[in-house]
């Protein structure tokens, strides 16, 4: 059963706080308890002296007994307090026992302690006790006192009174806290699932397509802060990334459609007898077909490997080597422009995927020689450093303007679209290089300037 946050949080406030009250009381209790259990111990204690010191005060000088009816009036004293009183001579002769002379009200004032404390304490083993005390007459022994009570405790019927309070407040106090705790727990988890249930609601919105609305309210909750600022970020990502796939969407639309719009015009105008169809015309129309598939290659290279299943097939294998093989394969396009290719390369073994990485250095070497002039000059180096290799491409290109430069390596961004379609450029290529470099787990940066040529700098994790 699925059951809201705010009802969660009520009930784990609750729980809480029951516990806490009630260990709060029960420990509370557990201490009063034990305190007056030690109160009245002590006091029983003073009791049974405060008899003795009556008994001791009753004889005089010569140590001569007090007479019958004083020790029954200490008697009733005694009796009063719960105990049985009895005295005896220096001989253990019995001189006077209170429950010789009344037997009934000691039987009865012994079976109303018994109650007492079984009603308070249910598994409570009590039983009658004697305690003898010396008297003593100008510190010398003249008589024993025995006092009797139900011990090793008892509680008289004030006691049992204050007690009875005491349980009653505590209960009460309990219950109060409780009920502090079911409002407090329903206001707090109020204070919590509220700003959780507008961050709901908010990605609710996204979750259809609606990326303008911002949160804009301030918890007083850092996590909730943080939760709040990650929406507005996701918010402000995604409503990003729709516009650019919407203006990639028109990009793509326009460069697919310019070329095949010249070749459907001049097939048309052929095969209408318009247009005569000559070697020129024809190389033409291949010229824009290869165009196309090359755009279309570098999509299907693009969309592998911005894929979030995307493997990399790394292998062990010299940066150095793989420049010198691509070069190789470049070197007639370098020298049909007259291009002066220096290689600076020191030997930098690679843990990666070859053949990605190949692509990176076929796309940078591509993009040098299309936009280096006739007679110019391209200069690659690999370098190894502690823990990373850096591949540097440099030209004496045209350049690239500084407001360019932070969109060189997005989809179909092209600093010089007219220039670009001399020279067959489709937009993708640097955008495919950045893709695999940060799969690698690299970082690119780019420095240019127009017309003074561009230098690209790619650095790898030796086993990225």
């Amino acid at each position: 059963m699925n059951v809201t946050l705010k009802v969660k949080l009520t009930i784990s406030y609750v729980l809480l706080s029951l516990f806490l009250v009630s260990s709060l009381l029960f420990a509370s209790n557990y201490l009063l308890e034990k305190k007056f259990k030690t109160y009245i111990v002590n006091t029983q204690e003073k009791k049974n002296q405060d008899i003795v010191h009556l008994v001791e005060n009753e004889f005089n000088e010569n140590g001569d007994f007090p007479s019958m009816d004083v020790l029954k009036n200490i008697g009733n004293t005694a009796l009063s307090q719960g105990l049985i009183f009895m005295i005896t001579d220096t001989g253990n002769k019995e001189l006077f026992c209170m429950s010789t002379l009344d037997s009934q009200i000691c039987d009865n004032m012994l079976d109303s302690m018994r109650s007492n404390m079984s009603r308070i304490y249910p598994n409570f083993k009590g039983q009658y006790v004697e305690k003898e005390y010396d008297v003593l007459k100008n510190n010398k022994k003249v008589a024993t006192v025995t006092l009797g009570y139900y011990g090793p405790y008892f509680y008289n019927d004030e006691d049992v009174q204050f007690i009875e309070v005491l349980n009653k407040v505590v209960i009460g106090a309990g219950i109060l806290f409780l009920i502090l705790a079911v409002f407090l727990g329903f206001y707090m988890a109020d204070r919590i699932s509220g700003p959780v249930k507008r961050v709901i609601d908010k990605t609710r919105q996204i979750e259809e397509g609606d990326y303008s609305k911002r949160l804009n309210f301030v918890s007083k909750t850092t996590e909730m802060n943080q939760l709040i600022q990650s929406v507005n970020r996701l918010a402000d990502s995604l409503e990003k990334q729709q516009s650019s796939k919407k203006q990639m969407a028109r990009d793509y639309a326009h460069e697919f459609r310019t070329p095949l719009a010249a070749l459907q015009s001049n097939l048309e105008a052929m095969i209408d007898g318009v247009l005569d169809p000559t070697e020129e015309r024809l190389e033409s129309c291949r010229i824009e077909i290869l165009r196309l598939a090359r755009m279309i290659s570098d999509l299907d290279k693009l969309v592998e490997i911005e894929n979030e299943s995307l493997k990399l097939r790394k292998t062990k294998f010299d940066l150095s080597s793989a420049v010198k093989q691509v070069s190789f394969n470049f070197q007639q396009e370098i020298s049909s422009k007259g291009i002066k290719l220096d290689l600076d390369l020191k030997p930098c073994e690679l843990y990666a995927d070859k053949d990605k990485i190949t692509q990176v250095i076929i796309n940078l070497l591509t993009n040098a020689i299309k936009y280096t002039d006739n007679n110019g000059h391209i200069r690659i180096q690999v370098n190894r450093h502690k823990e990373e290799a850096e591949l540097i491409v440099s030209d004496t290109g045209s350049g690239i303007g500084e407001e360019d430069l932070p969109h060189i390596f997005e989809h179909l961004y092209r600093t010089d679209k007219s220039r670009n379609r001399n020279t067959g450029g489709s937009g993708i290529g640097l955008s495919v290089v950045k893709a695999i470099v940060d799969a690698h787990g690299g970082n690119i940066l780019v420095k240019s300037q127009l017309d003074r040529g561009s230098r690209f700098v790619v650095t790898l994790p030796l086993s990225c």
